[in-house]
């Protein structure tokens, strides 16, 4: 290819080139004019589209308007009243500040605004397409702006040719609109579709409303209160209890100082704060808000302004881990099982009787939750998995965190008799996933100071043991409650420093392969000090002469070369990492079920899982134990009904 002579390019190209970066599809459009909204005070936006946006988008708002003579200004690239200097993109506010939105739009579409402010006794109508100045003149019009974006890339075909079908644009912009509306809570929002109402929020000013208005009822009623603040930060919100989890990360939504970011950061924190109380490969509900001092943070690192940058990862790490940590432990976790399958076959025929109507949109209802008083100040938080970013940030200089799990938050105070009722009550329209966490005690029961109101009654299929509590009757499952208190006394070894080892009499000689001695090189110091004893013959020939005492009917052999193998596959360096992840893997020496226990070897368990700051998971993120309520079995065996 030969190069032409180098020339400048004329305004109409270089507005399509700036164009493409700023307005990617419709929902680019809606975030922009919807930002700019909220950026002028507007507590009301009404938003509708038609084709998917592609044909019509139509933003209202109640904002303060853009004065008369400062109406053409806005259509110039870079004109924004959002920043004067270099020096305002370190402490910026608002949402938008680059000054490229509305010169973007308007170079790629058929813009119509019509807007007002409140000093003035008339409004200001202005019409411009693909750049080009048509309409400027005065009209009358409410208080606010009103833009009307039509026939996207019309002057682009090959742009829209890229976009994808109108329902999945539109998609698009429901999920943008329920971002921005969790953002807002104290901001009205309506969205309308082909003429259909699709979202509309009452600006309450509560962030529970929205939630239930935009997931369910059923995860409405098992979300806790996350409130922390801390070095000049806070993190509030809602986590939702471990049962509310999903197979991908999109119900995990983060925002800083009102906007909606994608953090790397932030969801490891929310996820580690889930350590031990999830399942694998499941993820966290959890809504939160942070909000610190603008200078902390580095908006001006995308074009859509998405991802963000902070100027200590650790801090704001610790907060957010703290935060919901706090919240999940604020009350018991112990599991119930499903309702009688009898009442959902009850559900499933009553729906079917039922005439099938659209689903009107569900107004937000007023809730105030209740919030605990004070915080932990110190909590521990283990990393566990496979992300380089968590690695540079604990090999960063700071503050260090201790090792030991966190001693359980006061209980949150009682919820006011004049709030909205329960939502638990109300049936779930949607399933979730089982099993579901009951909420009823606002105690903890699973503590040293109840172990005697507990009668271990007796085993059941060789693995699950049969106790009484009070009103309620529990099942533990043997295989997870030592697993958890396995892997509790491996990290307490190894933040001590007290393994112990069992001698092999005869020593094991192993022979390794190339990966398996590369693993055995970096980890060794991991291995010596769960307790194995290891001693290189030369070549690929090791003598393991002793191993960890907690085997427990285990092959010594089996468990080393499973886990090297493993940790073979694992991406981690940082060595509290191994550490933890080998201290995992050892909790395969845990009883199985189908192992018959003693008496005396089920309440030696039971009292020591009692005295654990997690009771209630295996390392897993497995339920150790469930339970029912006496009334619940007397309806199963229709003593009551």
């Amino acid at each position: 290819m030969i190069l032409s002579h180098i020339h400048i390019l004329d305004e109409q190209t270089i507005d399509q080139i700036a164009a493409g970066e700023v307005v990617e599809r419709p929902v680019s459009v809606v975030k922009e004019l919807v930002e700019n909204a909220l950026d002028a005070g507007a507590d009301s936006i009404s938003v509708e589209i038609e084709g998917g946006g592609m044909d019509l988008i139509r933003i209202t708002d109640n904002g303060r308007g853009i004065p008369a003579d400062q109406v053409q200004l806005a259509f110039f690239r870079h004109a924004t009243s959002k920043i004067e200097t270099a020096r305002d993109l370190f402490s910026i506010t608002s949402l938008g500040f680059r000054g490229e939105a509305l010169s973007s739009i308007s170079s790629v579409a058929r813009v119509d605004v019509v807007t007002r402010t409140a000093d003035s006794l008339s409004g200001w109508h202005y019409v411009i397409e693909g750049g080009t100045e048509l309409i400027s003149e005065e009209a009358g019009a409410p208080l606010g702006t009103c833009f009307t974006v039509r026939d996207l890339f019309y002057n682009t075909p090959v742009r829209r040719g890229f976009m994808k079908s109108p329902q999945t644009e539109a998609s698009y912009i429901v999920t943008l609109m329920e971002h921005l509306s969790l953002s807002r809570p104290g901001a009205a929002m309506r969205l309308t579709v082909e003429g259909k109402l699709r979202l509309q929020t009452s600006g309450s000013y509560s962030l529970k409303d929205i939630i239930y208005s935009l997931f369910c009822r059923e995860v409405a009623a098992h979300l806790r209160p996350v409130d922390l603040e801390k070095d000049g930060m806070r993190v509030e919100g809602y986590a939702g209890e471990p049962s509310i989890n999903r197979g991908n990360r999109g119900g995990e939504l983060l925002f800083v100082n009102g906007r909606f970011v994608k953090s790397p950061l932030l969801m490891k924190a929310i996820e580690q704060a889930y350590h031990g109380l999830a399942m694998q490969h499941k993820f966290p509900v959890a809504v939160l808000r942070l909000t610190m001092p603008p200078e902390l943070v580095d908006v001006n690192v995308h074009p859509q302004k998405t991802e963000v940058r902070f100027r200590d990862e650790k801090i704001v790490f610790d907060l957010v881990y703290r935060g919901v940590r706090d919240a999940l432990f604020a009350r018991d976790l112990i599991p119930e099982p499903e309702k009688d399958e009898e009442a959902k076959t009850e559900k499933r025929a009553t729906a079917a009787d039922s005439p099938v109507r659209p689903e009107a949109p569900r107004p937000a209802v007023s809730y105030t939750p209740p919030r605990p008083e004070t915080f932990r100040e110190t909590v521990d938080y283990r990393v566990d998995a496979d992300r380089r970013l968590l690695d540079q940030i604990l090999a960063a200089p700071g503050p260090s965190v201790p090792a030991s799990s966190p001693a359980a938050p006061p209980t949150p105070p009682a919820a006011p008799e004049t709030r909205t009722p329960d939502l638990s009550a109300a049936p779930a329209p949607v399933p979730v996933e089982s099993p579901v966490q009951a909420t009823l005690f606002e105690e903890k029961i699973l503590s040293p100071e109840k172990e005697s109101s507990f009668r271990l009654i007796g085993q059941v299929f060789d693995t699950y043991w049969l106790m009484e509590y009070g009103g309620w009757f529990l099942l533990a499952d043997q295989h997870a409650v030592h697993e958890k208190i396995l892997y509790e006394r491996t990290m307490r070894s190894l933040k001590d420093k007290q393994a112990t080892t069992q001698q092999l009499m005869p020593p094991l000689v192993l022979s390794l392969s190339a990966a398996q001695q590369e693993v055995l090189r970096r980890f060794e110091s991991s291995f010596t000090a769960l307790g194995f004893e290891i001693e290189s013959l030369g070549g690929r020939e090791i003598r393991l002469d002793g191993v960890p005492d907690n085997l427990f009917s285990l092959s010594a052999k089996d468990l080393f070369l499973d886990m090297l193998d493993e940790l073979a596959e694992e991406r981690v360096t940082a060595p509290s990492m191994i550490d933890e992840k080998v201290a995992l893997m050892s909790c395969k020496a845990a009883v199985k079920g189908n192992d018959p226990l003693a008496h005396e070897e089920a309440e030696a368990l039971l009292k020591e899982l009692l005295k654990l700051e997690n009771p209630y998971t295996c390392p897993h993120g497995r339920p150790t134990m469930i339970r029912m309520s006496k009334t619940d079995l007397e309806k199963k065996f229709k003593r009551i009904v």
